[in-house]
């Protein structure tokens, strides 16, 4: 018969100060456990009603996830759970096609650099902003746009945006350059305009005065050359302080 483990090993495992064992303390957590219909709080019950009728026979995994949404969705407040009724509800009339255009939609949005990504945040924002009736009404007015009339007033409101911005940008600027600058701006193609923004950001704050008197100096035939895409923003424009 073997001899018996020292007595504080027996009750204790290795010795304190033993290196702890890398297999066991890399070791995954536990799958989820299931949790039968039964065992769920009356709250949880409540906003999983759904999944009643399927919820024994479903994986643990999917049981935990549906969990997680449920307490999440109860620390929403009563407006955002009522805005996000309304958005299941819209979802739940959906075609499959436009189902799928809206998935293609939120890949694009995804795909788009971190900077439009914002514009298209705040541009949400302002919307959910408005009141709930007008919210409404300019969906509906939207949603009966055929592809083109949707094309045309996306572009538009982009355009609208870059006028607002232009505007704030002109408010900014002493009085007597507004008027000026603003009649260049609008004799000005769309990559002049770009090229124009370009220099203007990438050009120190200290000389962003002188060089915009440069620009309105110059003649239209000049301003276009050293507007053009095909330079270096700023080749050949002298500013002088």
């Amino acid at each position: 018969m073997p001899p018996a483990p020292p007595a504080d090993t027996a009750r204790t495992g290795p010795a304190a100060g033993a290196a702890p064992d890398p297999a066991r303390a890399a070791s995954p957590p536990e799958p989820p456990r299931p949790a039968p219909w039964n065992s769920l709080s009356p709250a949880e019950r409540e906003q999983l009603q759904p999944f009643a009728a399927q919820w024994d026979q479903l994986p643990p995994e999917r049981q935990a996830r549906l969990r997680r949404a449920a307490a999440r969705w109860a620390e929403l407040p009563p407006p955002r759970r009522a805005e996000m009724q309304e958005r299941f509800r819209r979802w739940q009339e959906l075609t499959p096609e436009q189902r799928q255009q809206l998935r293609e939609r939120f890949r694009d949005f995804r795909n788009m650099p971190p900077e439009q990504q914002d514009r298209v945040r705040r541009g949400m924002k302002r919307f959910r902003d408005l009141p709930p009736g007008e919210r409404a009404r300019l969906r509906e007015e939207f949603e009966r746009m055929s592809p083109p009339e949707r094309r045309a007033f996306l572009q538009g409101a982009a355009a609208e945006r870059r006028a607002l911005a232009r505007e704030r940008w002109l408010q900014s600027l002493p009085e007597a350059e507004r008027e000026p600058l603003r009649r260049l701006l609008d004799s000005l193609t769309p990559e002049q305009r770009r090229a124009f923004r370009h220099l203007h950001g990438s050009t120190p704050p200290e000389r962003q005065a002188a060089l915009r008197r440069a620009i309105l100096q110059m003649d239209a035939a000049t301003r276009a050359q050293r507007l053009s895409g095909d330079q270096e923003p700023g080749s050949g424009i002298r500013i002088s302080d």
